[in-house]
């Protein structure tokens, strides 16, 4: 029914049934042997009636809310490296500078190569370096799959075809960095009734923490389908608002390291996970999305404009106009946090 609930019930099904696997995170000693016990891991499907429900947000969050979903919609997209130079990381074996990113989510869905385009560019004409000009197409050719899907849904309503991805297997198949877990996102949009549309999100994963980065993800794209169904409605001129969340994970999973906290100590009287929590109790713990709003999303926002996190981010002044229009909208009550 909500994201708190779905939340409880995905860690208790996946501890419960999940497979037990070692991953490329664990901890190793001198000898090579793994010091984290595997972690739990099962293919699981996840779907959230309302995603806007209350309460809203779980009581494990992992990062920064405010800043993860200025993050998804684009806030830190200059940091991601330009064609030529992640071909440079693949080639020498990573990326040299932990302040650039292969890659956001949000760049992938807005800035994604266009090789159609690039291809007309080079078609008219290469001067210089072929493999420069190359990586300067693919730079500059992009295509905003979010535009075109929200184009496509305003269009046609029923299309089953507004669908974005992440991936770019020439790039993520090399990469020695993690690729993209979040790989592809689906729109589609029923009448309801009354004139009006529901717009419903499918996501697809193809490797996810559970316990600690699920809340983040699932926070930070549904207020991004809750943007987009608004932005959908003013296209449309009929009213448009957020349905049904609903993901699939290839790999949900409990790392091993985090088992301390979900099996406890009894020599030290710390009770387990589910000693100290139920569904009730869980869901009891979790905040509503007004309470976020004021005491997580919106002075994390307005932190990021303070002059520290603008220096440490490299914000410019399209990036410092778009966080701002985030809290702007959250304070006069046209998003929802």
């Amino acid at each position: 029914d909500n994201i708190p609930q779905a939340h409880f019930r995905a860690i208790q099904a996946v501890w419960e049934h999940g497979a037990r696997i070692q991953t490329q995170y664990d901890r190793k000693g001198p000898s090579g042997e793994f010091l984290d016990p595997p972690s739990r891991d099962a293919r699981v499907l996840i779907e959230i009636a309302d995603p806007f429900a209350e309460p809203r947000y779980p009581p494990i969050l992992h990062s920064e809310i405010g800043a993860y979903i200025a993050e998804i919609m684009g806030a830190k997209d200059h940091l991601v490296l330009s064609m030529r130079e992640l071909a440079t990381a693949v080639a020498q074996g990573g990326v040299p500078d932990e302040k650039r990113w292969p890659y956001t989510y949000s760049g992938r869905l807005r800035r994604y190569p266009d090789l159609i385009a690039a291809a007309a560019s080079l078609a008219a004409g290469v001067s210089g370096n072929p493999a420069e000009a190359l990586f300067e197409a693919l730079d500059n050719r992009t295509m905003n799959q979010i535009e075109l899907a929200i184009t496509r849904i305003a269009e046609t309503p029923h299309s089953r075809r507004a669908v974005m991805t992440t991936a770019i297997p020439f790039i993520d198949n090399y990469l020695r960095e993690d690729v993209p877990c979040l790989r592809e996102i689906q729109l589609r949009a029923l009448e309801d009734g009354d004139g009006g549309l529901v717009l419903n999100m499918n996501t697809f994963w193809r490797s996810r923490d559970l316990y600690k980065a699920w809340p983040d993800n699932v926070i930070a794209l549904t207020f991004l389908q809750d943007w987009i169904a608004r932005e959908i409605g003013r296209r449309t001129g009929a009213p448009c608002r957020t349905g049904s969340y609903a993901d699939y994970s290839g790999s949900l999973h409990i790392y091993g390291s985090y088992f301390n906290e979900i099996e406890g100590d009894p020599s030290r009287g710390l009770r387990s996970f589910f000693e100290r929590h139920d569904e009730a109790a869980f869901v009891g713990m979790s905040m509503t999305g007004e309470m976020a709003r004021d005491l997580l999303v919106l002075p994390e926002l307005k932190d990021l404009l303070s002059e520290n996190k603008i220096a440490e981010w490299g914000f410019g002044p399209e990036q410092q106009r778009l966080i701002a229009a985030l809290a702007e909208d959250l304070e006069a009550g046209r998003s929802r946090a």
